[in-house]
């Protein structure tokens, strides 16, 4: 370390033991023996600005005698438990800069915990950042399945239970921060890929910005669609690393058609440079996907050069898209309800970085959603932004839809295994609705969103409910009456009680639409017209009430379309304003359509395509009429 010794005391203890300590030029060091535990705590403090974490082999080679075993006779290797604290005065910018510092990652996941059992595996500090690598495991930590297998485990093995047969999990930190977790890897990188590269039809053209540890490319040479994936890597030495050190990560030899090691892929070209002077240099606009893979700024501080910040950048990762290219990336720590307004918040460049993308006329539609089987302290969140509004299609794809899709494009490994282990069609349904805290935050943008007086339904309004078998209940009623201009029979929907404006109509038969995909209707139109195939009038008749009754959903390019199959669908349609009295729940957004971005169109999508109210007060015995276009976008 480095480290110069002044003097030193020691004495014994009873009734065994010793204690020393040692008065240093640059502060002091002491230590205390229990010999009969086997046990030697030691306690360095310095003022130097050398670091102490270099001494560490030397300290564990002196003081870590190995003890032998009374009954093996076997000498036991010794185990070494530190902690690494930064102490003394430093300003905020000195702290920042210091990756050891007790607000960085490397600090809370390693250097500070007394729990945790650690060991370094390399520590590279190259022109661009500090690579760290660790293993690490906690005294509390269990064998896992794959222990158990590679061990030879029994069903009613002990060892199941005891801590020294777990594997440690290896930790890659950049300047300090946590990036990656191998033991988790496949749930934050398949989270990160798969619902991105599943919101195009077929990705062939891929960039990854980032990613030097190879797991995100990994993912994506998966699909079978890809001919061609650009990696821009600022740090060389990352990917060198990768490969000695991280080579889970970065294994494709279980992928058919790929390599041992995924950056030797034919399909990969390996671009050393800082991503923005590559997108400087290149004027690219045919990717099908592109997918940003680093670490996210959460401080209050301003971090002009990271690419949350840079809306020249943003703006040229968007035109760099194909005409239905998508953008996939992580965003950081998922919100609480409790956050305050996110651009007052440290999720500021977060909320910056979405800002830019709801400005660009050619993104058409963003989702973000979260993943809390990362392995990171708190769930992730991510985010896809679609050049295409048919992306929502693919988005709001049916579980078994995305199975399907996997294994078309995906298919297995080599062996036959399954190639995700995480990701799969519940796992996309689950990404659909993100949680309720994105909701609250975004809701508390100023001004607040127009949508945003809609999370839920009006406690104070009244329900009005059609009740065919209970007449006396029924807010409603059926009547039978001529059509003025053709004198043919029509059936009405009558109020048979007072209705104020903002009322709901009918909510539990509205509740009962049914659902049905563009797809689903054009494979039943396409069944009907099979030359040789006898009619099914019952289809047919089918199909005729599903265009009649039937609306598509205001949420635009999704494919799915929504049946009324209660009373509502009963209700008479006039071309007349003045006479229409019914409305649905959310009006048209002021702007058309919906945002682009919002959390409460896709936390509320099904009430807000189907629910009805009264657009004005409908006195009892009045007729109740949709107007025409009522659920038009």
């Amino acid at each position: 370390a480095g480290l110069t010794m002044l003097s030193y005391h020691c004495h014994s203890l009873h009734p065994a033991g010793v204690s020393c300590v040692g008065v240093l030029l640059e502060s002091h060091i002491s230590f205390h023996t229990w010999p009969d535990e086997g046990v030697i705590t030691l306690d360095m403090f310095t003022t130097s600005s050398k670091p102490l974490l270099p001494a560490l082999p030397e300290i564990e080679r002196l003081f870590g005698v190995p003890r032998v075993n009374a009954e093996t006779g076997e000498e036991e290797e010794p185990v070494s438990v530190w902690s690494h604290e930064l102490r003394g005065f430093r300003t905020d910018e000195e702290r920042r800069a210091n990756v050891y510092d007790d607000n960085s990652d490397l600090s809370n996941w390693i250097t500070s915990p007394l729990e945790v059992t650690k060991k370094q595996i390399v520590t590279v500090k190259t022109e661009i950042q500090q690579i760290d690598i660790w293993d690490a495991s906690e005294r509390e930590d269990l064998p896992s399945y794959e222990d158990g297998v590679r061990l030879g485990f029994g069903p009613d093995d002990p060892r199941w239970m005891q801590h020294e047969y777990a594997s440690p999990t290896r930790l890659l930190f950049l300047d300090g921060a946590l990036l990656a977790i191998a033991d988790s890897d496949a749930e934050f990188h398949e989270s990160l890929v798969h619902p991105g590269m599943f919101a195009h039809p077929s990705p062939k053209n891929v960039a990854i910005l980032g990613g030097g540890d190879g797991a995100t490319l990994r993912e994506v040479l998966r699909h079978r669609s890809v001919e061609k994936v650009t990696m821009i890597e600022k740090d060389a030495k990352l990917v060198e690393l990768a490969r000695v050190h991280l080579p889970k990560m970065c294994n494709c030899s279980e992928i058919v058609g790929s390599t041992e090691v995924c950056f030797d892929d034919a399909r990969v070209e390996l671009v050393y440079q800082q991503p923005k002077d590559y997108f400087a240099l290149n004027n690219l606009t045919d990717i099908d996907f592109l997918v940003l893979d680093g670490t996210v700024p959460e401080t209050d501080r301003e971090v002009p050069e990271h690419w949350f910040n840079d809306k020249k950048f943003v703006d040229a990762m968007i035109d760099s898209l194909s005409e239905n290219g998508v953008l996939a990336t992580q965003v950081g720590t998922a919100p609480t309800i409790l956050d305050p307004r996110a651009d007052l918040s440290v999720f500021r460049h977060r909320e910056r970085f979405i800002n830019s993308l709801e400005a660009n006329p050619k993104i058409k539609s963003i989702f973000i959603y979260e993943e809390a089987h990362c392995g990171f302290y708190e769930p992730k969140a991510f985010l896809v932004a679609c050049r295409d509004v048919t992306c929502r299609r693919h988005w709001y794809a049916e579980t078994d839809e995305i199975d399907y899709a996997i294994y078309d494009r995906i298919g297995g490994l080599k062996d036959g295994k399954p190639s995700l282990v995480h990701y799969d069609g519940a796992t996309q349904r689950s990404f659909q609705a993100p949680p309720r805290a994105w909701e609250t935050v975004y809701c508390r943008r100023e001004p607040e969103p127009f949508e945003c007086a809609y999370r839920g339904l009006d406690k104070n309004a009244e329900l009005f409910e059609f009740d065919p078998e209970n007449e006396e209940e029924s807010s409603f009623e059926i009547r039978m009456s001529k059509n003025k201009e053709t004198g043919e029979d029509e059936v009405g929907v009558y109020a048979k009680v007072d209705m104020p404006e903002g009322s709901y109509l009918m909510p539990t038969h509205l509740a009962a639409s049914f659902e049905v995909s563009d797809d689903s209707m054009e494979n039943v139109h396409a069944n009907t017209q099979i030359e040789g195939v006898d009619k099914a009038t019952v289809i047919e008749d089918f199909i005729d009430f599903i265009d009649t009754h039937g609306h598509p959903s205001i949420q635009e390019g999704s494919g799915k379309n929504y049946v009324e199959v209660g009373g509502s669908f009963m209700m008479r349609i006039s071309e007349d304003p003045e006479e229409a009295n019914v409305r649905r729940w959310i009006p048209s957004h002021p702007d058309g359509g919906r945002p682009k971005f919002s959390p409460v169109y896709d936390r509320h999508r099904h009430s807000f395509d189907v629910f009805l109210v009264a657009s004005r007060d409908i006195k009892a015995g009045e007729e109740v009429v949709k107007p025409v276009g009522l659920w038009d976008i």
